[in-house]
């Protein structure tokens, strides 16, 4: 005869596998049944024996405050319950199930009296049924709570989002009995600057060497050179960069593939930004150009000039738009489609605005 398993009992702990157990042996009728004697018993037995822990269930609010201030992001604090038997979080109680241990047999003095025993553990009657078998025991305990409702802890904690330096950030929650709950400290507000593009204009590379945090991407030849004294002005002198510090990249010759400027950064959530950079090109023609990429998505490109270039050039109409993290990668790819033996072109000034 097939043994059919019920999975009984509520408030479970999660991280048992709802796995279906019509027509396997579950640990075989006898355990099975011993564990289903008080379904109260065989969770707290079963939840221990499996080594389950409880799902911590977060709930926030978060109040917002208006400021005139600008480019400040606040960072929210979190709440975990680490360890403990009994938790209460307003007023929904959930027991958390520790291994229970057998109770020691006390042993009589006298040869005339009966050996005492402690209460008896209906636990103990469940192993003994079990014949102390631990794939049996797991078994049964499986298909017990297979089909039971998963328990929960739940936190309540109330975050102020605020555009003000000094942030403040508050946790309200209630721990009662061998309940240890830890608090993870406020990070302090990240301020988003005006151009997200870090190291944008290279003068880190005066006191640093580099720089970082670009990086050069060159699958299929060609090199990037930082050059120092170059005063990079658009056409007729209407704008200068900051600085002195410039690239100067040539990309391959050959095969009409491209070298990259990458770098990652974090800029504002969902929001789309107007990307530009200075640019002079040499000994080109109009096919050769930079093409711009974020997140892995082409989003803009500009080609040489028809003209003889004697001043930079600020690029123009290159947009992108970051996802839920705001975080992501921008490349400018150097393409020479005509293979070219002498192009080269300097660069600087990188940025990215908000739209």
């Amino acid at each position: 005869m097939k043994l059919l398993c019920f999975g009984l009992g509520a408030g479970v702990l999660v991280g048992v596998a709802n796995a279906a157990c019509a027509g396997s042996p579950c640990g075989g009728r006898k355990c099975y049944g011993a564990i289903g004697v008080d379904h109260t018993v065989g969770e707290s037995f079963c939840s221990s024996w499996l080594q389950l822990a409880p799902a911590t269930t977060t709930v926030t609010e978060i109040e917002t405050a208006t400021s005139t201030l600008v480019n400040i992001e606040t960072t929210a604090t979190t709440l975990t319950l680490t360890t403990g038997t009994i938790t209460q979080t307003g007023s929904n109680p959930t027991t958390i199930f520790q291994k229970k241990r057998a109770p020691t047999p006390v042993q009589s003095f006298s040869s005339a009296e009966p050996a005492e025993s402690s209460p008896a553990d209906p636990t103990e009657a469940i192993v003994s049924v079990c014949s102390a078998n631990n794939e049996r025991i797991t078994k049964a305990c499986s298909c017990f709570l297979s089909t039971a409702t998963q328990s929960t802890v739940t936190v309540f904690e109330t975050a102020v989002s605020t555009a003000v330096a000094e942030a403040i950030s508050t946790i309200v929650s209630t721990v009662t009995e061998k309940v240890v709950a830890t608090t993870s400290v406020a990070a302090a507000p990240i301020v988003i600057p005006s151009n997200v593009v870090v190291n944008g204009n290279l003068e880190s590379y005066l006191t640093t060497g580099n720089i970082n945090p670009w990086g050069i991407f060159a699958p299929t030849g060609g090199r990037v050179e930082v050059i120092n004294g170059v005063n990079p002005c658009t056409t007729g002198g209407a704008y200068c960069a900051g600085g002195s510090v410039v690239v100067r990249v040539f990309p391959p010759t050959t095969g009409g593939g491209f070298v990259a400027m990458q770098e990652t950064f974090v800029a504002r959530p969902s929001t789309t930004y107007n990307f530009s950079f200075m640019f002079r090109c040499l000994n080109f023609d109009t096919n050769a150009g930079m093409i711009v990429y974020y997140a892995g998505a082409r989003v803009g490109s500009v080609n040489c000039p028809n003209i003889n270039s004697s001043a930079f050039q600020r690029s123009t109409g290159i947009q992108f738009t970051t996802d839920a993290t705001g975080r992501g990668e921008l490349q400018i790819r150097f393409a020479n489609p005509s293979n070219l033996q002498y192009l080269y072109v300097y660069a600087d000034d990188f940025q990215a605005i908000k739209a």
